[in-house]
This record gives C-alpha cells, structure tokens and sequence, in this order.
C-alpha cells in the first residue's frame, strides 16, 4: 500500500513538471508566433485546439503510460522521496482540481443560462429547421448547446429578422460546430488550465467560428446569405453572452467584420484544403508502433528521467 502511495505520489509529481514545462514552452511560442503573424495569416482551428490541449494530453499520456509503470517496476522498496515531491504533487492536484471545478462551474452557468432561455423543443435535419428547438427572454439568435448530443437552438429574434435562406445557412454554421465538436473542446479545454493561454483560446474560438463558416457555405449565393445573417444580427441593441459550454453564431463578435470580409470574397476551396487527420493518424500509428516495440527501453529512459525530474 505504501508502495502505491509513493508510485501515485511521484507519478503527481512528474505530471506537474512535464505539464507545466511543455505548457510554458507552448505559451511562450504562441506569443512569439503571434508578433510574427500579427494576426495576419488566418490558422487551422484543428491545429490551434491540438496545440492548446498538447500539453495536458502528453503529460497525461506519458505519465500514466510510461512514468507510473517505469516507477512500479524499477523503484527500489525504500522510502527516499522528498519535500519537493510532495510540493510537486500538490501542484498536480491543484491543476486537476482547478480543471474539474471549471468544467463543473462552466456546466452549471450553462444549464441555467438554458434553463431562462429553452422554451419548446425543435429538431434540425438536412439544414432546414422544423418547430423544435426555440428560445426566447434574452436568448443568442443561434446557439449549438449540449456536450455529447448537441443541438441547435433558434431564438424567436432571429427567426423573425431572417429570411427562410439565411436561417438555413446558419443553421448549418451551427451544425458545422456540431460536426468538429466544439462544444466537447471546450470543455477539454476547461479541463487542462494553465495562465497565459487566453491568447491562443481567443485565437482558436476565432477559428473555429471561420471553420464554422466554411462547413456552412457551398456556394456564393449561401456565402451571401450567411454575411447577410450576420450583418442583420449584429445590428441587435444587445448581443447577450455565450454561455461557456455553448457555440453560438454571434460569438466572438469582434472577428464579425473578418468573417463578413470572408464570406463577400468567398471562393470554393481548392483540393489543398482538404483535411489532413488522415496523415496524422498514420504518424501516430507509427510512433506508437514503434514505442510499443521499445516499451522495455522506453520504462528505463522514463525512470532515469523521472529520477532527474523529480526529488
């Protein structure tokens, strides 16, 4: 049992080293990568959401999958932890607290948020609403809620000010964020916090909000349409908040003007602009392989690694 507790309690320990080294590096590279860009060159909201998440994600892998069984196998029986250790752990607690009470508190202003707003249920299918979801009381125009079974939510404000067209192009903005679950995204990134990372989460809601866009359009009359959607709406005398847990279509209302710029000048992408997960996949597979093959050595590398790392 006492050799449980120490294999927990330095496995902590090394999260919180790894986590908060490989969070700090990525901090620093996006703002230098941000006075490169100065915001200029629009990014992939794929590849902005993997770099806000990699830290936690690797951290956790390596810890779980290398550290804790390096240790079970190679520690010596005799306790010869330090205070440090203990002040490492602490902090890898405090981490996984803050990220549970965040989700927690996110869920929960969500739920009441919805709770003023919902008033009858309406489903979506093929882009064309049908009486199902609608909202009212100070509801946004349109809004993707829910976590694991998303829905679009319409409030009766926007299904008044928009014409039948507009209203289809943006549902299917919403049903963009659907399909790349944004909504789970933000709750993986409530659960991994870390300070100065409000830069790169700011950038990657942008991104996804034009990601979004792109799902929604197939052709310059519905790039039309879905600008006009957004002009109409950005008119309102008052754009009530997004609850953290939600994607609406009025979010991050200071990219509106780019977006609209963007859809004026919409082109059908080309077949370079295709997704690229496929290619991932495949270096994934293959570092894995290739790890699993090393396991062995990989442990050993991880323990003496551990041992520098920790107290």
């Amino acid at each position: 049992m006492i050799f449980a507790a120490r294999a927990v309690l330095v496995s902590l320990a090394f999260f919180a080293v790894v986590y908060c080294s490989l969070s700090t590096l990525v901090a620093l590279v996006w703002g230098a990568a941000e006075r490169l860009r100065k915001g200029l060159i629009p990014l992939s909201a794929s590849l902005l959401f993997g770099l806000r998440i990699f830290s936690f994600v690797l951290s956790g892998v390596i810890t779980v999958c290398f550290a804790l069984p390096s240790f079970w196998l190679m520690e010596r029986a005799t306790f010869d932890e330090e205070g440090g250790t203990f002040i490492l752990a602490a902090c890898a607690l405090t981490v996984i607290g803050a990220g549970v009470s965040r989700v927690l508190r996110d869920q929960s202003s969500t739920t009441h948020a919805l709770q003023e707003w919902l008033l009858r249920t309406w489903s979506v299918e093929s882009g064309v609403t049908k009486p199902a979801l609608g909202a009212a009381n100070g509801a946004p125009a349109l809004i993707l809620v829910g976590i694991t079974r998303p829905r679009v939510m319409i409030s009766d404000a926007a299904a008044s000010a928009l014409s039948d067209d507009e209203l289809q192009v943006a549902v299917r903005h919403e049903l963009g964020h659907r399909r790349s679950w944004d909504n789970l995204k933000k709750v993986l990134i409530s659960a991994s916090p870390f300070p100065w990372m409000s830069g790169l989460e700011n950038a990657w809601r942008v991104a996804a909000e034009l990601a979004a866009d792109d799902a929604a359009v197939e052709s310059r009359q519905e790039a039309l349409d879905l600008a006009a959607a957004l002009i109409k709406l950005s008119r309102a005398p008052k754009q009530p908040p997004e609850p953290a847990l939600a994607s609406g279509l009025m979010c991050a209302s200071s990219a509106v003007a780019v977006r609209v710029q963007r859809l004026l000048h919409w082109r059908a992408a080309g077949p370079g602009m295709r997704r690229m997960w496929p290619w991932a996949l495949v270096v994934l597979l293959a570092m894995t392989g290739t790890i699993a093959s090393h396991y062995g050595a990989t442990l050993a590398l991880t323990h003496r690694l551990t041992e520098l790392l920790v107290p």
